[in-house]
């Protein structure tokens, strides 16, 4: 699979490591010099270790573009997702958490230096560096030539320590006695605790050096442990110490509002280059690269347990391109071919965060229902997680009125062989699911907390033009809410309540009119906006009636999905709507 950004940076999709339990990356090369169809001239390459759970998510996008500048100052990037992570082989639930995360470190590395790439550098992201710092005691023959330590964890205790207090704080949050550690979307249990509190940065041996160059980025806005200080002084004349610039505006907002910190990406850039050799080496890229040869991705076999449990089966995920802009997908079907005649089960992203679902759901549950004779296909809207960015749009920009071609591109892809489509999403993603059933055929729509009332758009009648299931509200009340957004919400009731036409069941009622079968699973919140407009409720009634339309309102559904009672339940019921309608 290939991609090719503003900058004409080549992502090309990959698997490595064990092929019995691959991991997921991308490799991003310079596309000046020979790519994507001949060999590469490059000064180095660098291994990008993510931060884990809620922050990266966060981070995803902001990967992409460090992976993109530095392949344009001719370094070959490598970011991956660690076993049991992203869209790498295995779950958070299967055992030696730690130990594989590092094992995925060491890999990522060798995987480097099998392509021909002579020096290897890491930048690693609060607990991702924390690990790319433990990584080289775990392999003798690992060294990096650099290493940046981004706003690290100073242990995996502490990380899981404040994970634990950020969802405590959450407005969704409930006390769950199974044993495990709860954090948003994720969830760790008990061996896995005690394996983090072994990664710790201050107890890392103190006669190796951690790099030949190590560069520590800190936030200025908070204190840093004398600890910390400690064990990094001892690699002397090779530590350079500056500001994690913005990292606020990435990680203390949640993932759908973070902002890339282009000045701490930059700087990271200008460092690394600054150590690389001043005249490039030609590197010969794998000919059996589909994106180099032209081929669609073979993909990797994987194992899968079907949602009614049993033996394993195996299914196939494979990187695919879809639509005119190359929307990035990860398809999830029969190993054995056997979906050819089911629908495709499409699941969007959610706001500004990739392809992963909430705490990595998306993933599981695809998988489960590729085992139980589904096919399925997770993929990004334009300008977020990894897909590219239409001319003009922004980047990370949730409900972007160019979501509404997206669709349109993704529905004209899959059905050109007839293939009926259903959806499962959840808010943005299930708003644009809405858009693509107005604008094409399709089968049914699994909703969780649609959000179709749309505060974050811009009032222009550009963007209201495009739209068909988003209900904007009118100019006055978006004044109104800059100020008190609570009198604005409480006036947009009064107003939906006179002006019925505004309310947001009538989109799902023109979805349902279209023959589309609609099953909305709402928290109280997001319920209301469905339920509350009486003159709505006779034909809510007469829809529910003649059974087009099954509706459920329980706030276990927190309107993220980041608790684990809910995330179990909504695939109790999706799996059975599945069931319901995807059959040929």
């Amino acid at each position: 699979m290939l991609t090719l950004t503003r900058s004409e940076t080549a992502h090309l999709r990959i698997w490595f490591g064990d092929p019995d339990r691959p991991l997921a990356g991308w490799l991003s090369v310079p596309a000046g010099s020979g790519a994507p169809d001949g060999p590469v001239e490059v000064v180095g390459g660098v291994v990008l270790c993510p931060p884990m759970g809620e922050e990266g998510r966060s981070a995803h996008r902001t990967y992409r573009r460090l992976a993109e500048s530095l392949a344009e100052r001719g370094f070959v990037a490598l970011r991956f997702d660690y076993d049991g992570t992203g869209d790498s082989a295995g779950a958070m639930a299967d055992p030696d958490r730690v130990e594989a995360w590092l094992a995925g470190v060491v890999a990522a590395h060798d995987h480097l230096r099998g392509l021909g790439v002579h020096d290897v550098a890491a930048v690693g992201m609060r607990l991702g560096a924390t690990l790319a710092a433990s990584a080289p005691v775990q392999s003798t023959d690992l060294r990096w030539s650099s290493l940046v330590l981004w706003d690290p964890c100073v242990s995996g205790r502490l990380f899981l320590r404040e994970s634990e207090a950020l969802h405590a704080f959450g407005d969704d949050a409930a006390p769950e006695d199974d044993g495990l550690r709860h954090t948003p979307g994720f969830q760790y249990d008990a061996a896995t605790a005690t394996a983090l509190r072994g990664l710790d940065l201050t107890r890392l041996p103190r006669d190796r050096p951690l790099a030949a160059r190590v560069l520590l980025l800190l936030r200025d806005d908070r204190p840093v442990p004398p600890s910390l200080v400690d064990r990094l002084a001892l690699e002397g004349d090779a530590l350079t110490a500056s500001t994690a610039h913005d990292q606020h505006l990435l990680l203390d907002l949640k993932p759908s509002d973070g902002q890339v910190p282009l000045r701490a990406v930059a700087d990271i850039v200008d460092w690394l280059a600054a150590a690389a050799p001043a005249e490039p080496y030609r590197l010969d890229l794998p000919a059996d690269l589909p994106a180099l040869v032209g081929r669609a991705d073979p993909g990797v076999v994987l194992p899968a347990v079907p949602p009614e449990g049993g033996p394993a089966v195996a299914v196939r995920e494979r990187a695919v391109t879809l639509g005119e802009v190359g929307l990035a997908g990860v398809v999830v079907e029969p190993a054995d071919g056997s979906a050819a005649d089911r629908p495709w089960v499409v699941m969007p992203n959610v706001a500004a965060e990739h392809h992963i679902g909430p705490g990595r759901r998306w993933v599981e549950f695809a998988r489960a229902w590729a085992a139980q004779g589904h096919r399925c296909v997770r993929v990004d809207h334009s300008g977020i997680g990894d897909s590219p960015t239409r001319p003009g749009e922004r980047e990370d920009t949730t409900f972007a009125p160019e979501w509404v071609a997206d669709m349109s591109d993704l529905m004209t892809a899959l059905r050109a062989d007839g293939s009926r489509v259903v959806f499962v999403a959840l808010c943005s993603g299930a708003y644009t699911a809405f858009e693509a059933a107005l604008a094409a055929e399709v089968d049914a729509v699994f909703a969780i907390n649609p959000r179709l009332t749309l505060w974050e758009v811009p009032v222009d009648l550009a963007a209201r033009e495009v739209r068909r299931a988003a209900v904007v509200p009118p100019a006055l009340l978006f004044r109104v809410r800059d100020v008190h957004p609570v009198v604005a919400s409480g006036w947009w009731r009064i107003w939906r309540q006179l002006a019925a036409w505004r309310a947001p069941y009538r989109i799902v009622h023109r979805v349902l009119r279209r023959g589309t079968t609609v099953e909305l699973v709402v928290c109280h919140d997001d319920g209301k906006h469905f339920t509350e407009v009486a003159a709505w409720w006779p034909v809510r009634w007469w829809d529910q009636r003649r059974g087009r339309l099954r509706l459920e309102e329980d706030d276990v559904y927190d309107h993220s999905l980041l608790t684990r009672r809910a995330q179990e339940q909504i695939f109790v019921r999706a799996t059975a709507f599945l069931e319901r309608h995807s059959r040929a």
